[in-house]
């Protein structure tokens, strides 16, 4: 059977997409696995410093990877528009409540699951026994930036330019796949767990026309965890 290989212009936004994730994703996973880099930032800063340090230096990478780089080439190269991606000045009645609705069920099952083992071994990202309260601000802030880089990315980028290439369900089905597959690394219950979050939130974002809905929920849902696990670590505190 023949195949043709040649470079089909209805896809090519998904493809240089499907790229800009996975080149993004590895750059991103590298530099906060970066023995080096972490290494660098303890000799540099202190064990506990230079630890918090790379972890701010990984989401700062995030940002970088997922937002800014795709915006560039889809908008100021490709002449894309952020409305062209789910990004509208609108909130509306149905997505409201759907926030509402996902974040009280998120707050209540995080303030239960962040008291198991596995999770407060890896949870929070920056391990200081001591949170002064600028910590906690700064580090929910940086949380929430690399946030709006990764749903533009997921529910934004790729999944709108899939739409478009492929059809919904083709679309939702490669979106859930590669945002399971980017958990996995992190364990097992974290890529399993993507699967029916990756599914909903994408459909809520062809629904809404909007990414606010999955912005939002993945923030509260990232804070949650971060606040409850900070809680129930035995040997951490907020300081004044």
């Amino acid at each position: 059977m023949d195949y043709s290989f040649a470079w089909p212009e209805a896809a090519s936004e998904a493809n240089i997409v499907i790229v800009l994730v996975t080149i993004g994703f590895i750059i991103f996973w590298f530099t906060g696995k970066s023995e080096t880099l972490l290494n660098k930032q303890v000799q540099l800063h202190g064990q506990d410093k230079g630890q918090e340090r790379h972890v701010f230096l990984k989401r700062l990478t995030g940002m970088a990877t997922f937002g800014l780089v795709p915006a560039l080439v889809l908008m100021g190269i490709m002449g894309f528009s952020w409305t062209d991606y789910g990004v509208k000045a609108q909130l509306g009645t149905t997505a409201l409540y759907w926030i509402l609705g996902l974040s009280t069920v998120i707050i209540f099952m995080t303030s239960r699951s962040t008291r198991a083992a596995d999770n407060l071994a890896q949870y929070p990202e920056i391990r200081r026994l001591d949170w002064t309260r600028n910590l906690v601000i700064w580090s929910a802030l940086s949380w929430m930036g690399y946030l709006v880089a990764y749903e533009l990315m997921f529910r934004g980028f790729l999944l709108f330019s899939c739409v478009r290439a492929f059809g919904v369900w083709p679309a939702i089905i490669i979106n859930t796949s590669i945002y399971a597959l980017v958990h996995v690394p992190k364990n097992a219950k974290e890529g399993i767990g993507a699967i029916p979050l990756g599914l909903l939130l994408c459909i809520l974002t062809l629904q809404t026309g909007t990414i606010w809905v999955a912005l939002i929920v993945h923030w509260v849902l990232s804070l949650a965890n971060e606040w409850f696990s900070l809680k129930h670590q035995p040997d951490m505190r907020v300081v004044d």
